[in-house]
């Protein structure tokens, strides 16, 4: 059963290294989650070592971890909070979130404080009789009571953020990257809800002294896996890395942010995309036969709905109007200087990305009003 807790712990450590590294278009967000996944990872690994009976071969790995499991609230309430907003700005209110961890640090300073005997004494009782560990007193509160109370404030602040996630989810529902950004959030958010109701009834058991699961060991089991499949399930969502740009609502007041903090919104510098279109534009990349949303976005190294986002807030069009307005002024330019008059049209809708007479034919029309043989005519 306790291998369950080392898998996860991996997978855990894995994930952090991931997001602490891999370079993502909401940096911010990536972080929080990364510092959940890091908790998470460090909690299941201690679990493990002490619960397995493994805490003599690491004596070094008890008490101070109380500190950052504390924390539990704290970086899931800021991923959603800066996912949902796009930029995360900090409250004075967001101080209620470190009350846990406050209390941990008086409780872990003062065991420290006190003789050797006495934190010797609470790590024999957890290498000896690890179940019991759960009754030891520090000061303020015993360590089922700092399992309650970080929870119950896990529980709390997903309590909070609901309301806002649905309103997100409702927003532009229908695009698939959005689509698969809303099940994540769905998704995450039930599991974490799941484990903190399942701590906080394992910690609540453990404070009344009831024993009905001793047999099955059934509510240590269930929190194991969910921790588990915490660690597991970002697996099948490979796009959290990717933010979901917003369009910015004008007349907010005092909510209102600056153009530079506008430009590097989701990882977004307005001025190097625009330089890097600039260079792939120079390099006629628009007139290769494959170029679409997908390749273009791979170029630039972003997320492909981040980049549509740009170009409709940059330029005012759609990726196809953008792409057929680069094309058209190839064509325009062909015409003008007398493509169509030792080439075939065929021949000008290739040169200009296109694979057919037709589709071409039908894109310079709804830009430019004309056919081509109508604009030739004009410019011969």
């Amino acid at each position: 059963m306790f291998n369950i807790l080392l898998i996860s712990s991996i997978f855990g450590f894995v994930l952090t290294t991931l997001l602490f590294f891999k370079k993502s278009t909401q940096p911010k967000a990536t972080f929080f989650l990364g510092c959940f996944y890091f908790l998470l990872s460090v909690y299941a690994l201690q679990a493990f070592i002490i619960d397995g009976g493994y805490l003599e071969y690491a004596p070094w790995f008890f008490l101070w971890p109380l500190i950052p499991y504390n924390l539990f609230a704290v970086p899931i309430y800021f991923y959603f909070i800066t996912v949902l907003e796009d930029r995360f700005r900090w409250k004075n209110s967001y101080l209620l979130l470190f009350l846990p961890c406050a209390i941990g640090v008086v409780d872990v300073g003062y065991v420290y404080l006190q003789p050797d005997a006495v934190y010797d004494g609470l790590r024999l009782q957890a290498t000896t009789d690890p179940k019991s560990r759960m009754h030891a007193g520090y000061w303020l509160l015993n360590l089922d009571q700092h399992m309650f109370m970080r929870h119950v404030w896990q529980f709390a602040a997903l309590m909070i953020v609901l309301p806002r996630v649905m309103r997100f989810m409702r927003t532009e529902a229908s695009a698939r990257l959005k689509m698969i950004l809303n099940r994540w959030l769905l998704v995450f958010w039930f599991i974490l809800t799941l484990f903190a109701l399942s701590a906080t009834l394992y910690a609540l058991l453990n404070m009344l002294g009831i024993s009905i699961f001793d047999k099955s060991a059934l509510v240590p089991i269930v929190l194991y896996l969910i921790m588990t499949f915490i660690g597991v399930i970002p697996i099948y969502f490979p796009t959290i890395l990717h933010g979901y740009p917003q369009a910015i609502k004008e007349g907010s007041g005092s909510n209102e942010i600056s153009g530079q903090e506008l430009d590097n919104r989701f990882g977004l510098d307005a001025r190097e995309i625009e330089h890097k279109l600039e260079l792939l534009v120079r390099e006629e990349f628009h007139l290769q036969q494959d170029f679409n949303l997908t390749n273009l976005a791979r170029e630039l190294e972003m997320p492909a709905h981040h980049l549509s986002y740009f170009i409709k807030q940059h330029f005012g069009l759609s990726f196809t109007s953008y792409k057929n307005h680069l094309r058209m002024e190839r064509a325009k330019k062909l015409i003008k200087e007398g493509f169509l008059e030792t080439n075939t049209m065929e021949a000008l809708a290739w040169e200009c990305g296109f694979a057919s007479r037709s589709s071409f034919s039908k894109a310079f029309k709804n830009t430019m009003a004309l056919n081509p043989s109508e604009y030739a005519l004009q410019h011969r």
